[in-house]
């Protein structure tokens, strides 16, 4: 074992790619069902309305809420914001989205990630994440992917009464860990959640970059650049 001696990950878009998941279900699922509500939208457009009915949302409940607002509530933002009221579509609508979604979710794991904790857990390393989101959903997808085999710890935002980028999550995840900083690697997609909440914690932190983003001038600068999880293995050898 290396200088670390625990690795601790974020959860949604770095362990597996949501985003990606979601944008299936909304275009193979839900699309053709809210085609016939609003025959005459550009499907692209109900995509752009729908993703934006999310902040809404989450502006009206407020951020400093401890749950999440419903997924039915956006539903319901999004097809009020086009005169649709039947009753009942919001909830049907939700459900059939959560169910596609818990279906197609396997397929969205990160080609490496399973392959990655595997050979963490041999080393020896603790294993965990730091998510927010609601408690039953994340505990959902863990298991739905098939990651708690391999997790020692699970910090969750709406548990601990905070959430990333609080740094308070990561010295949870320290003490439940039982190593200091510099001890810890946390690998996370997320400029704002993951690498500022690691670093003001004072955690070593992986970023896993995605696609051509760049680092804002007053932002922390990772300390390790990755485009894979594999490369995670090198970083925990050295």
């Amino acid at each position: 074992m290396g200088k670390f001696k625990a690795a601790f990950f974020d959860l949604d878009g770095t362990l597996w790619d949501n985003a990606a998941c979601s944008d299936y279900v909304m275009e193979t699922v839900l699309l053709p069902k809210l085609s016939r509500h609003l025959p005459d939208e550009d499907p692209a457009v109900i995509i752009l309305r729908f993703n934006a009915a999310l902040i809404d949302v989450v502006r009206a409940h407020g951020l400093g809420r401890e749950r999440t607002p419903p997924l039915a509530a956006r539903f319901e933002h999004f097809l009020t914001s086009y005169g649709v009221t039947e009753a009942g579509l919001a909830r049907e609508l939700s459900t059939t989205y959560n169910a596609a979604r818990r279906f197609g979710m396997g397929s969205f794991l990160r080609t490496s990630a399973i392959e990655v904790l595997r050979s963490l857990k041999e080393r020896g390393l603790k294993l965990g994440l730091i998510t927010n989101g609601a408690p039953a959903v994340q505990r959902h997808v863990i298991e739905t992917l098939g990651l708690q085999h391999y997790l020692d710890h699970l910090v969750i935002g709406e548990l601990e009464g905070y959430h990333k980028p609080d740094p308070r999550l990561f010295q949870r995840a320290l003490e439940l860990a039982g190593v200091e900083h510099n001890q810890m690697l946390y690998v996370g997609d997320s400029l704002i959640t993951d690498v500022i909440g690691a670093s003001r914690a004072g955690i070593p932190v992986a970023w896993l970059r995605l696609g051509d983003e760049q680092i804002p001038r007053s932002f922390p600068v990772p300390d390790y650049f990755i485009a894979d999880l594999r490369e995670v293995l090198s970083i925990t050898a050295d």
